[in-house]
């Protein structure tokens, strides 16, 4: 005798250790609406079917007691594409406006994935970067319904971010739900909420992992794994070094900034040094280095011409990843070698990528010098140019 809808989905779901609030919270309705369903007192909304199937992992077919497959290709599939759409965002339509559209797209794929914790994280990636644009916006206020707006991406953050941390066995996507939940906490003004969930964040350990393989013999796998870890420390290495010579700054303590940014600025290039041009484009290499931010620790310092010489640098190693635009999928590097590398890509764009720092009022001491004067125009041509 074959299943009923109601007991497959009961067995499902006990299989997946959820209990029936749980399921429910997945799915945004009661938990009474799963008890009438495993009660056969009641079916699923055909509207629900597909986000049930999701839930569980497995095709509406088998919710029906027919057969079952693997749904991940499809959101692979269609992760691909939007992010290729991600990058190649059309001239005619404002920064706001294709976030929001974008958003709006992800959020339709995930009424079908509900529990596909890679999309969920992309969703979340795509819906802070809508509420980063509401609160940039707190000045001028010109986009509509702009609190409540934020208060609505606020909660759909939570909620998904806690479907991750609830549900998910993955300890890197937990550690991103957490990731994800500081920024959303620090834009809205919650600094409590924010280090709560600082102090939660743990990440997969690759080193760990790669000394286990190596203890088997798997040599490519260690290999894969070490390389991993260096990259993502580097990638996780850039931020911290100006964030520190920015608190030495703000405390009057130029020599120990200047330490900071300039040792950010050495590891770039050494590392561009063994590293195709191209590469610039990809995860670590796609941050701009603080170049201005070290020239500007060097005018007060009264290094003038150390200053001017860094904002030399900068421009020729713009110059150069702007003629090697054509990004590469994987590293020349040979520590990066068995790393793909697109999932790091960010689109390069010339504009207003060094002026806006060259008018800094840190600046005005040195502007009217020849020297300053010809690396403005150096820049202004640079961005000027196709």
């Amino acid at each position: 005798m074959s299943e009923t809808m109601g007991q497959i989905i009961r067995k499902l779901r006990k299989e997946r250790n959820l209990t029936q609030e749980e399921l429910a919270e997945q799915l945004n309705i009661t938990y009474q609406a799963i008890s009438r369903w495993e009660n056969e007192t009641g079916m699923p909304d055909i509207s629900q079917i597909v986000p049930l199937a999701n839930v569980f992992e497995v095709t509406t077919d088998v919710l029906f007691g027919i057969s079952g497959c693997d749904t991940s290709k499809e959101v692979d599939e269609f992760l691909a594409a939007h992010s290729h759409n991600w990058n190649n965002k059309p001239e005619n339509i404002s920064d706001f406006a294709f976030h929001q559209a974008c958003c709006n797209d992800i959020q339709d794929m995930l009424s079908k994935y509900p529990n596909h914790y890679k999309l969920l994280d992309y969703s979340l990636d795509h819906l802070i970067m809508l509420l980063w644009d509401y609160y940039e916006d707190r000045d001028s206020c010109s986009l509509p319904n702009r609190y409540e707006n934020m208060k609505k991406l606020q909660d759909e953050c939570i909620r998904q971010a806690e479907v991750i941390l609830h549900h998910c066995q993955d300890s890197e996507y937990r550690s991103l739900a957490n990731r994800r939940l500081i920024s959303v906490y620090r834009i809205m003004g919650n600094y409590e909420k924010a280090m709560e969930h600082a102090k939660q964040i743990f990440s997969y350990n690759g080193f760990q992992v790669g000394v286990v393989y190596d203890s088997m013999g798997h040599s490519e796998d260690a290999i894969r794994e070490y390389s991993h870890t260096l990259y993502t420390k580097l990638i996780e290495l850039e931020p911290i070094l100006p964030a520190i010579g920015y608190q030495y700054m703000k405390q009057g303590k130029y020599e120990e900034a200047y330490s900071c940014y300039n040792l950010q600025i050495e590891v770039f290039e050494k590392i561009l040094e063994r590293s195709n041009i191209e590469e610039m484009n990809h995860g670590y290499l796609s941050y701009n280095p603080s170049y201005d931010w070290c020239a500007a620790v060097c005018v007060k310092l009264g290094e003038y011409e150390k200053a001017m010489e860094l904002l030399e640098r900068w421009i020729c190693m713009e110059r150069k990843a702007a003629q090697k635009q054509d990004h590469v999928k994987t590293s020349i590097l040979p520590y990066f070698s068995s790393l793909d590398l697109t999932p790091y890509h960010i689109p390069y764009t010339r504009e207003k990528r060094i002026t806006p720092s060259l008018d800094w009022e840190s600046f005005d001491s040195i502007r009217d010098t020849d020297r300053f004067k010809k690396i403005l125009a150096d820049a202004e041509a640079f961005e000027l140019s196709e």
